[in-house]
């Protein structure tokens, strides 16, 4: 559910210097002297430095924000109707794990199969629009689940074709927008992000409101999925039986890439701050069901029932996304003034004061001012960690699988869920709430370790691999000397 992407280098020349044997080119990887230069990647024609062509080809990031919103308030809901009180937690937690298990490797293979995709509509898009058709298939099977087995498959489904769908897909933006304009991109990504989970909570909270059933709404996300794909489509044009040059089949290709101290760190980093927001996603509504209870300012007719902790839950998020719009948008343009590591470690401190408060103080008024505040940080933190990413991932020919497995890094804390899940409840068991104050406790925690561990990257203040990252001979891809 998520966010990724491969830098490619600039095709502008850049003046070597000699040192120690070695060719150090400033903002591109040193070169050994005996090795043919690589040739720096062409940025695809494509590319347009336009509000409306980043808006265009960014659409089904849209869709796909819009879609795990949706999901991750809907589906709990049918959870929390089919099994006994008590078991929420653990059935919705293994829920998200076994998708949670696809989701680890199901990026990396798809991208890596789009990396050898040679059609008449490119390379991508197919992959894209594929995936989107098979999202409408999960949503009709969602919406119409009656049991936990049928909720499995479907969520199941559901994190399949998101993989054949962005794990392609995500290779799109970076390895055709410039390092110099990846901030504003990755900006724009988040405004979409932000705005897509505002009007699906709109949607939810009008859904409840006027009691429309859940089958329609899952019906109407499958759709707006194959309309986001169609416009990508329609922007994005891909060149015609692109040339292959990608290598073929083999396990030391998926080694390859973490040969990086810079990619193993920008994983781990992304690992801890992904495991603390699904920690806080996953278990936020039941959060305010049993411990927050009464939701003033909101009023007690919307509230009142067991549609009250959903409506409680959406208004904090939909504060959380409109300053989200507030954080992408500035953090982007920072990222690419004064580097995105500082905007990184700045969202992550805040990230990590909103986090204390909101697990020790189950007052729901409270809750709405941290959540104006973890809004502004987590915009700018997910602005920034795109273009990073984009920057430090390995240039080359496999751009779809390098990306898919810089994604397992927000896939595989789902795995976690399970067990948290297990926890919670059996926390909520010997302390009513204990169980959650530990748990968002732990998730203020992460926060706080992905950004400060976020210095380990060797980049320029630029956010750029620059002299400070070497070439091991024969490889494209960058190590930095503590390799």
């Amino acid at each position: 559910m998520s966010v990724r992407g491969v830098g490619t280098m600039s095709s502008q020349a850049f003046r070597p210097v000699q040192h120690d044997g070695w060719k150090i080119c400033h903002g591109q990887p040193l070169e050994h002297p005996q090795q043919t230069p690589t040739k720096p990647a062409k940025l695809d024609p494509m590319f347009q430095n336009r509000l409306s062509w980043y808006l265009g080809v960014s659409a089904y990031w849209f869709a796909s924000s819009f879609k795990w919103f949706m999901a991750l308030l809907l589906i709990p809901a049918k959870v929390n109707a089919i099994v006994p009180v008590g078991q929420q937690n653990s059935t919705w937690g293994m829920i998200v794990a076994i998708g949670a298990l696809e989701a680890t490797v199901g990026p990396a293979l798809m991208g890596y199969l789009s990396d050898r995709t040679s059609t008449k509509w490119g390379r991508r898009r197919p992959w894209l629009l594929s995936g989107a058709v098979l999202t409408a298939v999960a949503c009709f099977l969602l919406g119409s689940a009656q049991s936990v087995g049928a909720l499995i498959f479907g969520y199941l489904l559901l994190q399949i074709s998101d993989d054949i769908a962005t794990g392609p897909y995500s290779a799109l933006i970076p390895e055709n927008v410039p390092p110099q304009h990846r901030g504003r991109a990755s900006g724009i990504m988040g405004m979409l992000n932000f705005s897509a989970q505002i009007c699906a909570a709109i949607l939810i909270i009008a859904g409840t409101i006027l009691s429309i059933d859940h089958f329609i709404l899952f019906i109407f996300l499958g759709g707006l999925n194959v309309a986001c794909a169609l416009i990508v489509c329609k922007c994005a044009q891909e060149a015609p039986n692109p040339e292959v040059t990608a290598g073929k089949f083999s396990f030391g290709i998926w080694v390859d890439t973490w040969r990086s101290a810079n990619f193993r760190w920008v994983w781990f980093t992304r690992f801890l701050t992904s495991l603390g927001f699904y920690v806080m996603t996953t278990f936020g509504q039941n959060y305010l069901k049993d411990s927050v209870k009464t939701f003033s300012p909101l009023p007690a007719s919307v509230t009142e029932g067991t549609s009250g902790p959903l409506i409680a839950a959406l208004a904090i998020m939909v504060l959380i996304s409109i300053t989200g719009i507030i954080g992408a948008t500035v953090g982007g343009k920072l990222a690419d003034k004064i580097g995105r590591r500082k905007v990184i470690r700045g969202a992550g401190m805040i990230l990590f004061a909103v986090l204390v408060p909101f697990s020790l103080i189950p007052v729901y008024q409270v809750m709405l001012g941290l959540a104006l505040i973890f809004g502004i940080g987590y915009g700018a933190y997910a602005s920034a960690d795109w273009a990073l990413v984009s920057d430090v991932l390995p240039e080359g020919a496999d751009f779809g699988k390098d990306m898919g497995i810089w994604q397992s890094s927000i896939a595989l804390p789902q795995l976690f869920n399970g067990m948290i899940g297990v926890g919670i409840d059996a926390g909520n068991r010997a302390q009513p709430g204990a169980g959650y104050t530990f748990a968002f406790m732990m998730s203020a925690v992460f926060f706080l370790l992905g950004s400060l561990l976020i210095i380990k990257i060797k980049i320029d203040k630029g956010g750029i691999p620059g002299a400070d990252v070497e070439t091991l001979p024969g490889s494209s891809y960058p190590r930095t000397p503590a390799d």
